[in-house]
């Protein structure tokens, strides 16, 4: 004869009817299958949340860079803008001048 195993406490409530103990295997199976897909798909939307955050800031940070580049070359159609920027930039010089680099 088979003897009974006694297991205590909730899982053993759960567990003491045998005739409905299939339905509530069951029933328990498919809770923490739906629980694992639901937070496979959880995890997946933030990341994608976190990827999209870091696209938008890098898009960000480009149309900074786009809207600074623009502007200069506004500046540098004017002849006096490039000659400023050539010398600063590049320590160029005029005719009969001399350049001294002082470096900080």
């Amino acid at each position: 004869m088979a003897k009974k195993v006694k297991i205590g406490g909730v899982i053993g409530k759960l567990f003491e009817d045998e005739s409905l103990l299939f339905w509530r295997a069951l029933t328990i199976v498919v809770t923490v299958l739906t629980l694992f897909i639901i937070g496979k798909s959880v995890i997946s939307i933030v990341k994608s949340k976190r990827h999209i955050n870091r696209l938008e800031r890098q898009k960000s940070d480009y149309l900074q860079k786009i809207a600074a580049d623009s502007t200069m070359l506004e500046q540098l159609k004017s002849d006096e803008f490039l000659e400023k920027f050539a010398r600063e930039r590049y320590n160029m010089q005029g005719k009969d001048e001399r350049i001294y680099i002082i470096e900080k």
